[in-house]
């Protein structure tokens, strides 16, 4: 619309341009006639054959130092050379009939010195001229409306070819929703400038595709977990009611159900812990990051006291670092309470922190069984969980979720984890989140010392 307008717009300003050159150049045509009839008038020449006889109408008015009249004699007032009158004003006027004159006011110099020049009002009828310069109007204006209305019709065609590729596209958007979310569009069919739109946002529906795929895997997968701890819970409980026991039956079958109700707890508390994590939004603070750490490893050396599992600690005496508290201890007490948990008797967790630049790493080792190279690539994925051997109640109690939310935390900062493991010998989990540590390293060992 804007570029008809602005079609239409350039019809308008270009008619008018023509109408008032064309118009211009005939009104100066005829002064020029007016005043070459005028030099031709017997009555302001003695010699009227030094001009040629220009043909005038019965109707033109002439008006010499104030006295009207066709045939008036005036002492001779131009020398006899081609230097014509001064225009002294010119315009239109309209007599009592309606009927418009063209006139002009003319100075003629003085023949000789000592004269006195002549002044001459000469008026022609314009009828000629107007019927010219309406027929020009009329034209103007019916080869403006024509093309007005050509440029319309031309614009109509080429925008609604130009708007069929996005009609579609936009088909196509109103189409997709949960269940068509494999739909994409057709970027070669939109024009060349709309392509790198169509594949922004082609790689937006392929990003939204994906992570409801997971969330929907999720979701199934959540629901296989919770099916086998709630279907050992009605069963003990059906089992139990089934007839009158003693009460240490009883009591042995409030305890199986205590211990599948506390595995249904902990499979919630992870669930809505990975889903605040996913959608409450947080404020990133400055803390100490050593701290943490080592606040980290107390809460360790509580789970390690059992399994007779040394921790120990090669954290500086002050990391200052701004991004999410919450997010960064949950990655590191899921990472040592794993490491503690799949530990040797008598076996080592060590923790290792410090800042490389603005990144801040966070190492920790432990010296179980290791991890099989094929098993790696599936360690973040939710409910996946590798045998090692464990008897099947507590096999029971890993619900697989711990680095699916720790993978889950990292994303979430920016950062990225790397498992180096060997079999037999130990497994170290290295994470690095970019850009959070406040101080220069140099000034960081300045701190210290």
């Amino acid at each position: 619309m804007a570029i008809l307008l602005t079609v239409w717009a350039m019809l308008i300003v270009g008619g008018l341009v023509a109408y008032i050159v064309t118009r211009s150049v005939l009104l100066a045509d005829f002064d020029h006639s007016m005043i070459a009839r005028v030099r031709a008038r017997p009555e302001l020449k003695d010699r009227p054959e030094a001009l040629p006889r220009i043909e005038e109408s019965a109707e033109d008015r002439l008006l010499i130092d104030k006295q009207v009249g066709p045939n008036i004699r005036l002492p001779q007032v131009l020398p006899d050379n081609d230097r014509g009158p001064t225009v002294i004003s010119r315009g239109f006027v309209t007599l009592g009939g309606g009927r418009r004159y063209r006139t002009l006011s003319l100075r003629f110099s003085p023949a000789r010195a000592g004269g006195q020049p002549a002044l001459v009002v000469y008026s022609s009828p314009t009828d000629r001229l107007d019927s010219i310069l309406n027929r020009l109007a009329l034209s103007l204006a019916g080869f403006g409306a024509a093309a007005g209305l050509a440029a319309a019709a031309v614009a109509v065609g080429v925008s609604r070819k130009a708007l069929r590729p996005l009609s579609q596209t936009a088909q196509v958007i109103g189409e997709i929703d949960d269940l068509h979310l494999d739909r994409r569009i057709d970027a070669d069919a939109l024009p060349i400038e709309l392509r790198p739109v169509a594949g922004k946002l082609n790689e937006m529906l392929e990003r939204i595709e994906r992570s409801t795929l997971q969330r929907k895997q999720f979701l199934a997968d959540a629901s296989h977990e919770l099916r086998t701890p709630v279907a050992a819970l009605v069963t003990t409980l059906e089992v139990a009611l089934r007839r009158p026991r003693e009460a240490s039956a009883y009591v042995e079958a409030l305890e199986t159900c205590l211990s599948d109700a506390r595995m249904l707890r902990q499979l919630v508390q992870t669930l809505l812990e990975h889903a605040r994590g996913g959608f409450v939004k947080e404020e990133s603070e400055p803390f100490d990051a050593a701290a943490l750490m080592n606040q980290c490893a107390d809460v360790a050396e509580g789970l390690a006291v059992p399994a007779r599992v040394q921790i120990v600690r090669n954290i500086p005496p002050s990391l200052p670092v701004k991004t999410y508290s919450n997010r960064l201890r949950g990655i590191v007490m899921n990472l040592m309470g794993n490491a503690v948990e799949h530990n040797r008797p008598g076996g080592t967790v060590e923790i290792h922190c410090e800042a490389q630049g603005a990144d801040l790493e966070v190492a920790i080792t432990d010296t179980g069984p290791g991890i099989a190279a094929e098993h790696i690539p599936h360690l973040f994925e939710p409910f996946y969980r590798v045998s090692h051997g464990e008897d099947s109640s507590n096999a029971r109690q890993h619900l697989g979720l711990g680095l699916f939310l720790v993978d889950s935390h990292i994303k979430s900062l920016g950062g990225t984890c790397r498992i180096e493991s060997e079999v037999g010998v130990g497994t170290t989990f290295r994470v690095r989140v970019p850009g959070i540590c406040t101080m220069h390293p140099t000034a960081l060992e300045a701190s210290i010392a």
